[in-house]
């Protein structure tokens, strides 16, 4: 049979040239080969990991289990394959040689295809990405990492790709000729803006005094998987419909106080409950400081928030008179009692909430949060199941008034 050239008119008659037409329809086809081979591939590198390195693996597991709380079975699953896929990628282990660096050398010389052989001997090369997804063709992705802005193309293997363009993600990825892999798949969470992802990783990044945002997502990826789903509940004030702009003012100030002590979603209560009561009780306000207050010791009597402070406190913190403080304070109570006793239920499970020490604060923060894809032990799309957010991360250590 004649060879035909990629720049020959096609034999179909279509009058376009071969690589346009039949050619590129045969390059799609092994393409798909190659992904599906590359698909089996990761699951063969998981069943290796599992097999020579279980207990290296399960120890460790452990280890984060006591920092991030599983509520479910079946969160508990998905945290642990996905913490198998990262232990075998970026973890070294005792004679400091990672898992993935193991699999290569003893099975890449058992791929008989060869391209698929060179695409396995870069996957040493792994790293993790936090970023926004630019454009989606198929299961190819064009991502923007949030960190340094580079632009890179990668493929999803077998999982269905959902992710919409303008999302934030998370992943891991590994080298595919010159394009990218996931491996296993990005894991998007659409209601999260970019922006507060990328900041919220770079602060923590800054408190664990890592020197870049990318080397603390590398080693606190699944602490950050995590965290992250519960950013996404932020409230926008400024999109709220206040009734009057100083009751807006008093959530600010609220907000401003807070949100670099605790994290957002119990911020977000206090809001809540400060629009709820405005809605309630239309109170002509001058001195907004004072509410700003009341809001905070409320909200205190309710969730954890760290750093217990009295009443007295709180006044002096926001500038106001504790008296004043205390009579707001009442008024909210009897106004907001049903929503209330829903907060207290759902952090203490009806119970009131202990009495702390002075000095003592609640080293982990819970919170009911949403939760974004995965994937299951079979490699298959799943839900991913509620979280709750760990705020103690257990880090392994750095590595480098007047009333009117």
């Amino acid at each position: 049979m004649e060879k035909i050239n990629q720049n020959d008119p096609c034999p179909c008659g279509s009058g376009e040239k071969y690589r346009k037409c039949c050619g590129a329809n045969k390059a799609i086809s092994i393409n798909r080969i190659i992904e599906s081979e590359l698909d089996e591939l990761q699951k063969r590198i998981l069943h290796f990991a599992f097999f020579h390195f279980g207990n290296e693996i399960n120890e460790d597991f452990e280890d984060l289990s006591e920092m991030i709380d599983f509520d479910m079975e079946q969160e508990r699953e998905f945290y642990e394959l996905i913490h198998a896929i990262w232990f075998s990628l970026f973890e070294e282990l005792d004679d400091e040689e990672t898992i993935i660096e193991k699999f290569i050398t003893a099975e890449a010389g058992k791929i008989k295809r060869p391209k698929l052989r060179q695409i396995l001997q870069t996957w040493n090369n792994a790293r993790v990405i936090a970023g926004k997804v630019i454009s989606v063709d198929n299961n190819q992705l064009t991502v923007e990492d949030g960190f340094t802005s580079e632009q890179l193309n990668a493929i999803v293997g077998s999982v269905t790709v959902t992710i919409e363009e303008g999302s934030f993600f998370i992943g891991m990825i590994v080298p595919y000729e010159q394009n990218h892999l996931f491996f296993p798949s990005p894991f998007d969470l659409p209601l999260l803006k970019p922006e507060h992802a990328f900041s919220y990783i770079e602060d923590s990044s800054l408190d664990a005094d890592y020197d870049s945002p990318q080397e603390y997502l590398k080693d606190f990826f699944l602490e950050v998987l995590s965290e992250l789903p519960m950013i996404g509940g932020m409230l926008e004030i400024e999109e709220m419909e206040w009734s009057k702009p100083i009751y807006k003012e008093v959530a600010d100030i609220f907000k401003a106080k807070l949100e670099s002590e605790v994290p957002p979603p119990i911020v977000d209560t206090g809001i809540i409950l400060w629009f709820n009561f405005c809605e309630k009780k239309q109170k002509r306000i001058q001195n907004p400081n004072l509410y700003a207050a009341a809001v905070h010791y409320l909200l205190s009597t309710i969730a954890p928030l760290g750093e217990v402070r009295t009443q007295k406190e709180l006044a002096r913190l926001y500038g106001a008179a504790s008296n004043a403080v205390a009579s707001i304070v009442l008024e909210m109570e009897a106004e907001l009692s049903s929503e209330i006793a829903e907060l207290k239920s759902l952090f203490f499970g009806g119970e009131e909430p202990p009495v702390m020490p002075p000095f003592e604060t609640a080293s982990i923060i819970e919170f009911p949060i949403g939760g974004s894809s995965g994937i299951d032990k079979a490699g298959k799309q799943k839900s991913k199941p509620e979280l709750e957010l760990i705020k103690n991360k257990g880090k392994k250590g750095s590595k480098k008034g007047q009333e009117d």
